[in-house]
C-alpha cells in the first residue's frame, strides 16, 4: 500500500503521521513481517477456543462469542496512533519487537445475557490463567516474560459509565481498575498465551449492540462528530437502561409464583359490579293494576 492510500483510508493526517515519528519503511516491513505470522495467530486463535471456550457454555457462562485477528494494515495505524497518544510507552517499538507491545492482535469478545454472569466468566478464567501482579507489563520490553505462558499480563479492568452498578465487580477487582467515566461498558483482560498476547473482552448483548453500531458510525474516524457523539450517547445510555431491566427480571424470576399476584386478580373493573352478593327481591308486574299497587309494592320494598 502507498503511504497516500493508507493516510486516506484510515484518516490519518500528515501531521499525525510525523508525530508518530516512524519511517514508513518500517512500517512497510512490520506489515509484511505481521502478513507472515498470521497463519500461525489463527492457529493459536483456533487452540484457544477449542481448549477453553466451545462446548463450555455451562462453565464459562457465556452466550456466545466473537473473535478476530488483527489485519496487517490494521495493526500499523494501531501503532501510529499509539505512538501518538502514549509516546513516551511506544518511544521504543520498532520493526524487531513490535509484537511485544502491542497486546490485541488476536482478540476474543464473550457475550452474555446478564451483567452478573460476568463472574462465572471471571472465575473461570482465573483457574486456567495466573493473575500475579509480578507478571503485569509496566515496561513492555523487559516485562515479557519469554519462558512464561497462560497468565495474566495486565490487571483486569472494567470499563462503565457513571452511575452504573459496579457492586458486581467490586469483590474480586481492585477499585483501581474499575473506570466509571468512559464512554462504553466492557471488561477487558490481556492474557499471554503461547507465546503471544491477546484480549479478551466481556459485554452483553445490549452493550455489544450499541458498541457494533458506535464502532460502524463513530470509531475512530468520526469521534470529532458532535450530532453523532450525542447520538451515539444517547444510545448508550438505552443500552445501560436495558441491561438493568434484563437483571431485575432475572431476579423476578426468584419470586415464589404464590407471593406474585397476576394483573387480572388485582384490577379487575367488572367483578365489583357484575355478581351482587344478594339476589334482589322481583317484584310480579303484573300484580300492579293501579297507583295504589304501586305504592303499596314500594313499601313493602
Amino acid at each position: 500500500m502507498l503511504k497516500k492510500e493508507f493516510l486516506e483510508r484510515f484518516s490519518i493526517s500528515e501531521d499525525e503521521f510525523r508525530e508518530a515519528g516512524l519511517d514508513w519503511d518500517d512500517l512497510c516491513y512490520i506489515a509484511k513481517d505481521y502478513a507472515r505470522k498470521l497463519p500461525d495467530l489463527q492457529r493459536i486463535r483456533d487452540e484457544f477456543l477449542q481448549e477453553f471456550i466451545k462446548n463450555k457454555d455451562q462453565r464459562t457462562g457465556l452466550h456466545s462469542y466473537r473473535t478476530r485477528v488483527k489485519t496487517p494494515w490494521h495493526l500499523v495505524e494501531k501503532i501510529i496512533r499509539k505512538r501518538c497518544e502514549n509516546y513516551l510507552k511506544y518511544r521504543t517499538l520498532t520493526k524487531e519487537n513490535y509484537m511485544k507491545f502491542v497486546t490485541d492482535t488476536i482478540g476474543f469478545r464473550g457475550l452474555i445475557l446478564y451483567r452478573e454472569d460476568w463472574v462465572i466468566f471471571h472465575k473461570y478464567l482465573i483457574q486456567h490463567f495466573e493473575n500475579n501482579p509480578d507478571l503485569y507489563i509496566h515496561n513492555c520490553i523487559s516485562d515479557y516474560h519469554a519462558d512464561k505462558d497462560r497468565y495474566m499480563a495486565e490487571p483486569p479492568k472494567v470499563h462503565m459509565r457513571l452511575g452504573d452498578f459496579s457492586d458486581i465487580y467490586s469483590d474480586w477487582i481492585s477499585s483501581d481498575n474499575i473506570f466509571d467515566r468512559k464512554h462504553y461498558r466492557s471488561v477487558h483482560y490481556i492474557l499471554k498465551y503461547q507465546g503471544v498476547y491477546m484480549e479478551v473482552q466481556i459485554r452483553t448483548l445490549f452493550e455489544e449492540g450499541w458498541g457494533e453500531i458506535d464502532h460502524h458510525i463513530l470509531y475512530p474516524y468520526k469521534k470529532s462528530d458532535p450530532m453523532l457523539t450525542e447520538f451515539s450517547e444517547l444510545l448508550n445510555r438505552l443500552s445501560g437502561m436495558g441491561d438493568e431491566m434484563a437483571s431485575f427480571f432475572k431476579r423476578l424470576c426468584d419470586v415464589s409464583s404464590e407471593n406474585f399476584k397476576p394483573k387480572q386478580t388485582i384490577v379487575n373493573p367488572r367483578l365489583d359490579y357484575e355478581k351482587p352478593k344478594e339476589k334482589l327481591n322481583e317484584v310480579d308486574l303484573s300484580s300492579i293494576q293501579t297507583v295504589q299497587d304501586a305504592i303499596d309494592s314500594i313499601a313493602k320494598e
